[in-house]
């Protein structure tokens, strides 16, 4: 093998490793991005959710008659 040989499958070496890196990088920033996106959907489904039960426990209490809308809880 000559210099010029050993050189080339040098560079073909880094070159096939960098874009392994570079390919991963991108892959690992995708990843980061779609949890953070799915993380705050979560959230607000949570927080929606929360909402939409605290609405209807406070209905089912009111028509109870244990709590009032203008005064508050009743003692």
């Amino acid at each position: 093998m000559t210099l010029d040989s050993i050189a080339l499958w040098l560079g073909y070496g880094v070159m096939l490793v960098g874009g392994a890196v570079v390919v991963l990088a991108l892959l690992i920033v995708a990843a980061l991005l779609l949890n953070a996106k799915i993380t705050l959907l979560g959230k607000y489904l949570r927080f929606y959710w929360d909402l939409k039960t605290l609405r209807a426990t406070m209905r089912r209490l009111e028509a109870e008659g244990k709590v009032s809308k203008k005064a508050g809880v009743q003692l």
